[in-house]
């Protein structure tokens, strides 16, 4: 009888734990055009595209980037978006990324006089927003800076307390125009162009995720329809 029970409580305990969950939580970051606060924007086209056919429903998440990669290491949120590949070890990543960052440096003259790609940043005061960890992806050493908003890395840019700050081009571009640098001391640019992927929870239901993403985007690049995503949004790259 007790080994009846026992039996009956692990089947049972097994149907708790195995259950096929239908809500994803998302983390991100708020973009403009792409997660934006009120559920539009291209990014979260996409994701409804993946995942919503096959009768998921989407929780969204707006937080910071770096709150946002917390929420899944911590097992807060099932996925978030807009990580670079192999960026941290506690995630899965799939093998389609959904985007690409256009990564500039807005530097000081006066601190880099001529300009040599990335190799002129070598040793140079570098800041970029708190979670973004360009220094993975630069291939010079370089005196990194965090900051929790762009705003505050800019000013000490504009004051020459910092010599370059490194972003995403279009997020930074509204920040570019507040700040008002003067072009003649401050110039941009281009340093590397980064893919952008959706970072799992390295679980069960995160390889799942994975897997169905994988699956879904394999067959979405292939479509007229989807492209139109890209080309009718505010970015209008279509990154395949």
């Amino acid at each position: 009888m007790r080994l009846i029970f026992i039996l009956m409580f692990v089947c049972a305990s097994g149907l708790v734990f195995a259950k096929d969950t239908k809500e994803i939580v998302v983390a991100t970051e708020s973009w403009k055009g792409a997660t934006n606060h009120d559920g539009s924007g291209l990014y979260w086209d996409i994701m409804k595209r993946v995942y919503e056919p096959l009768g998921y429903t989407i929780v969204k998440k707006h937080t910071s980037y770096e709150e946002s990669v917390k929420m899944v290491k911590n097992g807060d949120a099932d996925l978030y978006l807009g990580s670079y590949i192999d960026e941290h070890t506690f995630v899965l990543y799939p093998k389609y990324y959904f985007d690409q960052d256009i990564v500039i440096a807005v530097f000081n003259t006066e601190a880099i006089d001529k300009w040599e790609g990335k190799k002129s940043l070598r040793d140079m005061n570098v800041g970029w927003v708190r979670g973004y960890d360009f220094d993975k992806y630069l291939n010079v050493k370089v005196h990194k800076k965090e900051f929790s908003t762009r705003n505050n890395g800019l000013k000490l840019l504009k004051n020459q307390r910092l010599d370059a700050f490194v972003d995403d081009r279009d997020d930074i571009k509204p920040y570019l125009v507040k700040a008002k640098l003067d072009p003649e001391y401050f110039k941009q640019k281009i340093i590397m162009q980064l893919k952008l992927y959706p970072a799992f929870s390295n679980n069960v239901f995160g390889q799942k995720l994975k897997t169905t993403w994988d699956k879904q985007m394999g067959k979405l690049i292939q479509t007229e329809a989807f492209k139109e995503l890209y080309f009718n949004s505010e970015y209008a790259i279509f990154p395949y």
